[in-house]
């Protein structure tokens, strides 16, 4: 399988990880050291989740529980949203819309190429032609 021109522009190699049965407070510090606002939950190589900021947040200090003992795994967006290395812009944009999440993996063979966010996705179309922008949205939209 080729990597696709879309993928292949859009595609970040650095993806941010922590192992099952990583703590919150784990995560939060990832998070700070590496300047990522997501993390993915791995176990044994294979990626189980995503840990968003909005995820400690929203489940962990709004509801006052302690950083310490909460696990990645029990407030991470499951299972993972991914797409395929020869993927098109308008298949990452239906994966991201069904999904909810703005950050999707890419894969190959069962390997982790690297993430594409929703704000890479519209920094590309922003730089099409305004027609083509209209036509690009609606696709991705399913109104065509």
């Amino acid at each position: 399988m080729a990597i696709s021109h879309s993928v292949a522009s859009l595609l970040q190699p650095n993806v941010v990880r922590i192992e099952s049965g990583s703590t919150v407070s784990d995560v939060a510090r990832v998070m700070a050291e590496k300047n990522v606002r997501n993390v993915f939950v791995m176990r044994e190589g294979e990626p189980l989740g995503l840990v968003r900021d909005y995820d400690i947040i929203t489940r962990v200090v709004a509801r006052n529980l302690d950083p310490d003992i909460v696990k990645a795994d029990e407030i991470m967006c499951k299972p993972v949203a991914s797409v395929k290395a020869d993927a098109e812009l308008f298949e990452i944009a239906a994966v991201m819309a069904q999904t909810g999440v703005r950050r999707v993996l890419v894969m190959q063979d069962a390997k982790i190429l690297g993430t594409i966010t929703a704000g890479d996705l519209l920094n590309i179309v922003s730089h099409f032609p305004r027609s083509s922008q209209r036509e690009t949205l609606r696709s991705i939209a399913g109104l065509t």
